[in-house]
């Protein structure tokens, strides 16, 4: 099994750390950054805050900079103006191709929580800091122009929307070198319309999604960080294990079967030193009546089981050394009750899980 970094610079391995998707029910940024920091010691993460302004909204968030791109927050309405577009578009591409830093920053208007968490880096038991940016496929089918067609399916625009959030991704990763040059960057692309890959009612060529995520987590490999993707449900896990993507995280809690059926692929992802990130814990009440024995039980008995996915043999103590633990999906739309708990569960899981592991490397 490959170390995770080979070919470039070492990265450290999780070990179980516990990871967040990102966005919490949290109407506090100041409870917010506490909370990211305080259930996720060894990979803290900025908060989304989709309650607290529209611009937070997973969408809206990595919205600016684009080309004709419109908010309108009175309707609480997000499109593209196609009248725009093309005068807008000369000026996005002059400033890409001469890669001016900050063309695409992440305003504080549009996350509250990502400067006051930067200024708590590094914090003591770190070894990672995650970022996430909505992905190019979830972004594209999701947001439309103004006669309500997905900007997926225009193709020069698209490709605009596509950088835009390459380099929102590649722009945390160097504010989180700047503030703590130490930790890894994770920046993660979320691609929860991918649930919908394949299906009668979305013509979404493979080719495209590999593209256009591979483009995004070019950057992030580029600065010595991990890029990872999330899919919260059943989608094609062997299409994404074969991008350039470091990091699978899946809904382990209710889709793991689905994911199990990319065994060849799996495999192959972690023989090249790839690492998953269980979504084991259920974002729902669930989760109330849970403890960190049963899930990482659950996990434990997961990681058995894609070890014998790889004919050389991998055992499973490797799969969990290249594994994190987390949440199914994001907290965003949860109440606080279940979000607090779930985010408690990832770490009392990664507690028990890492004892297990001891301090090998």
């Amino acid at each position: 099994m490959a170390v995770a970094g080979d070919g470039g610079p070492r990265r450290p391995l999780p070990k179980c750390a516990s990871l967040a998707i990102g966005s919490l029910p949290h109407t506090s940024v100041t409870a917010a950054v506490d909370l990211m920091i305080e259930f996720n010691p060894v990979c803290p993460a900025w908060p989304q805050l989709p309650r607290l302004d529209f611009r937070e909204d997973m969408y809206v968030q990595f919205s600016e900079c684009m080309p004709g791109v419109v908010l309108d927050l009175a309707r609480r309405r997000l499109w593209f103006d196609m009248d725009r577009t093309p005068i807008e578009m000369a000026g996005f591409y002059e400033r890409y191709l001469a890669q001016e830093t900050g063309l695409c920053h992440i305003s504080a208007d549009y996350a509250r929580g990502l400067e006051p968490f930067l200024e708590r880096l590094p914090t003591p038991e770190a070894l990672f800091v995650k970022g996430q940016v909505t992905g190019p496929s979830t972004f594209g089918l999701s947001v439309k122009d103004g006669e309500n067609r997905p900007v997926l399916y225009q193709e020069h625009l698209f490709d605009a929307v596509v950088k835009a959030l390459q380099l929102k991704g590649s722009w945390q990763a160097e504010r989180f070198l700047a503030a703590a040059p130490d930790l890894t960057p994770v920046i993660f692309f979320d691609e929860p319309y991918l649930t919908q890959a394949g299906s009668a009612m979305i013509s979404l060529p493979p080719e495209q999604i590999s593209a256009s995520l591979s483009e995004c987590f070019a950057p992030v490999a580029a600065k010595g960080g991990y890029a990872g993707t999330h899919v919260c449900g059943a989608t094609d896990w062997g299409l994404l294990a074969e991008t350039d993507v470091d990091i699978l995280h899946f809904d382990a809690a209710d889709h793991a079967q689905e994911f199990f059926l990319y065994k060849n692929e799996i495999a192959a992802f972690l023989e090249r030193g790839g690492l998953l990130a269980w979504g084991m814990i259920p974002t729902d009440e669930r989760s109330l009546d849970l403890s960190g024995g049963e899930v990482a039980d659950r996990v434990m008995a997961a990681a058995e089981r894609v070890a014998g996915f790889a004919p050389t043999g991998i055992d499973a103590e490797a799969v969990l050394k290249h594994s994190f633990v987390s949440q199914s999906c994001g907290l965003g739309s949860r109440s606080t009750a279940v979000a607090e708990r779930c985010l408690a569960l990832a770490t009392e899981t990664a507690s028990l899980l890492a004892a297990q592991l001891g301090s090998g490397t």
